[in-house]
């Protein structure tokens, strides 16, 4: 990753901050929204609460190892 110290803050070149942001499925959602997700062996409803941890729709257990956003 491309980064460069500006007054004490390293700034991230444009073009690296969209593959921060983005993953082998598109982009993620907005925080809260309800998506369907490709995890490790299956698919499910989720959302990314404040801290962007994926969180199961239904069973509001964390979701581990969420490979990408299927559909929105």
């Amino acid at each position: 990753m491309r980064a460069f110290p500006v007054s004490g803050v390293y700034c991230i070149v444009k073009d690296e901050v969209q593959k921060l942001t983005k993953n082998n499925y598109g982009p993620l959602p907005v925080l809260g929204l309800p998506v369907q997700v490709q995890c490790d062996g299956f698919k499910c409803m989720a959302f990314r609460d404040r801290e962007g941890k994926w969180v199961d729709f239904f069973s509001r257990e964390f979701v581990p190892r969420v490979l990408g956003v299927v559909s929105a």
